[in-house]
């Protein structure tokens, strides 16, 4: 049997995998990568170092890489979200019009610093460990700076 035949065979194990996952996006990226876990557990996997059969160790790979890959596309999100609305785009009549004056002029200390760091590119999280609150915190000050942003912003 060919490895093309084997990685083949465990297509169905990495469709199951999938769907117990509840990956409704992006499927063909992830039995992709089901297919590659695969692939590596197949060329690891050793009998005499491992209790287990070959397809419980290549379904414990596939579900490890699969899980790894929802955490990273989950911590680049956070991240690279764009804002949830569109307040704080600058729609100004003219060059003299500044966004982070009218945040010094509007935002407490604290809130202040939530707008510094967002736009440093700090994600949620890092802002709310500078901070020294908890995330929760961080989106209620979040909420608050975007709140009164947005008041001050001309329409």
């Amino acid at each position: 049997m060919t490895v093309n035949d084997k990685i083949t065979s465990y297509e169905p194990m990495i469709h199951s995998i999938v769907q117990q996952l509840n990956i409704l996006y992006d499927k063909d990226e992830y039995m992709q990568i089901g297919r590659i876990a695969v692939f590596e557990a197949i060329n690891k996997f050793d009998v005499s170092k491992t209790s287990c059969s070959e397809s419980q160790f290549v379904f414990t790979l596939i579900r490890q890489r699969l899980i790894d890959e929802i955490r990273k596309v989950s911590r680049y999100q956070e991240r690279c979200t764009p804002v949830d609305n569109n307040s704080l785009e600058t729609h100004a009549a003219g060059d003299s019009y500044n966004l982070e004056n009218t945040a010094v002029k509007v935002l407490n200390a604290r809130e202040y610093r939530w707008f510094t760091l967002t736009f440093s590119g700090y994600s949620l999280k890092e802002t709310a460990e500078v901070l020294g609150v908890s995330v929760s915190t961080a989106k209620n000050i979040r909420k608050s700076a975007r709140d009164k942003l947005q008041r001050s912003l001309p329409h």
